[in-house]
């Protein structure tokens, strides 16, 4: 008897854990999402273009070019998850970077994918908010107008220079 429930107790054991592998196709997109994330944070760029679609190869390779060079990935913070459908799911990424002038912008990115048997694949990603050059976008600088620019300080004042 006690063999038998050792028996049982182990074969529940093993059901468990290979059931554990598994996974859902929710849980599998989001791995490979945050993945994504962090792999792009630490200038992993092979291992990032193992997860995007060969459609879409060509346009994330020209619009991240600058990344490592001229934009300098501070942070980036994975959210708003949702499955959109059986086989594909959406989020946005936060890109939190630097310029060239070493100032520190951020970018929302609205990203699509798409999971064939457990494959999930970055199908498009576009800025939906905050600053603009994070993806190859052209940012136009103007400086003010030194005629017309206002002062930077107030007029300095002596006491009893004019006494």
């Amino acid at each position: 008897m006690r063999s038998l429930s050792i028996g049982l107790a182990s074969l529940l054991g093993s059901t468990v854990l290979a059931c554990a592998g598994v996974g859902t196709p929710a849980s599998h997109a989001q791995e490979a999402m945050s993945g994504v994330a962090e792999n792009l944070r630490f200038g992993r760029t092979e291992l990032v273009m193992e997860r995007i679609s060969p459609d879409l190869k060509d346009q994330f390779a020209k619009q991240h070019a600058a990344w490592g060079g001229r934009v300098t990935i501070a942070e980036t913070e994975f959210g708003n998850f949702k499955m959109t459908g059986k086989e594909d799911a959406e989020d946005t990424l936060r890109i939190t970077w630097y310029d060239g002038n070493q100032e520190l912008r951020s970018t929302l990115l609205h990203q699509k994918w798409h999971g064939d048997k457990g494959n999930w694949l970055l199908v498009s990603e576009e800025r939906v908010d905050g600053d603009l050059g994070l993806l190859g976008e052209t940012v136009v600088v103007q400086s003010p107008d030194e005629a017309h620019a206002p002062r930077a300080q107030f007029p300095t004042v002596r006491i009893g220079a004019n006494d």
